[in-house]
């Protein structure tokens, strides 16, 4: 009888500590922390195989300030090959040094949600990506947009996006300290993560993560756009949004 109550106990404690994983995975926060990642558990079989990843966005999108990186492209594609994800980075665009192993992505410097907005739905239908690393808006705020006009944009730009694939589609907020008053910065991270939630209320697979706090003074090249160092912060954030859709669909 003592065995029997033993098992029983032992039952009882994988019970517990089941309710409590389950408890943490149905809040579905993942928040924005700078350091590394831990290496994931194997994925589902039903998971792609290779990850096709697409960086959209402007000119830190590109890698302004770290050309030698590609920006965070550089450093993600480390990161996440140590952790055992094989990416697939896609794009109509390629550029960068020789020693970053996949070049393509989808950046361009300047470029605004309105300038994106009547392209996005064609170049993410040619790309076919399983997830998407959306992080645009700064330039529409730099060129006088209010963080309300902004902030439609974005949702017009999310609304073309799901239209054409049901990848997961990871909005960043604005990273770059912007000059004058911050508070259409704060006002639009504000609203982005509204829209976002709106989109995840009616099931569509996208999240945002709040970068209004990642990066230090010493991580930025010229005010502006981010450093080596600041990318590779980056591209930590990334990773970890990365690897909870993955592990957490």
């Amino acid at each position: 009888m003592a065995g029997v109550g033993s098992l029983v106990g032992r039952g009882l404690l994988v019970i517990v500590v089941l309710g409590m994983v389950l408890v943490g995975v149905s809040a579905g926060a993942v928040p924005v922390q700078r350091s590394a990642a831990a290496v994931p558990a194997p994925p589902p079989a039903s998971r792609p195989a290779v990850l096709r990843v697409m960086p959209l966005g402007a000119s830190s999108t590109v890698g302004a300030g770290s050309p030698e990186t590609a920006g965070y492209r550089g450093p993600l594609q480390a990161l996440l090959a140590r952790d055992g994800v094989v990416v697939d980075m896609v794009g109509s665009q390629h550029g960068g040094p020789a020693s970053v192993p996949d070049l393509d992505y989808e950046g361009y410097g300047g470029m605004t949600l309105e300038d994106l907005l009547p392209r996005v739905a064609g170049l993410v239908r040619r790309a076919d990506p399983d997830v998407v690393l959306l992080h645009t808006g700064t330039n529409d705020l730099l060129k006088g947009a209010s963080a309300a006009e902004s902030a439609r944009r974005l949702d017009a730009v999310i609304a073309r996006i799901v239209q054409v694939t049901d990848a997961d589609v990871i909005v960043a907020g604005v990273w770059a300290p912007l000059s004058g008053d911050t508070r259409d910065r704060t006002e639009f991270e504000r609203l982005a993560a509204g829209v976002v939630a709106g989109f995840r209320e009616r099931g569509h697979p996208v999240r945002y993560a709040d970068t209004s706090g990642l990066l230090e003074p010493d991580e930025l090249a010229d005010g502006l756009h981010p450093n080596a160092a600041g990318y590779r912060v980056i591209a930590a954030m990334w990773e970890r949004q990365i690897l909870d859709v993955r592990n957490h669909p």
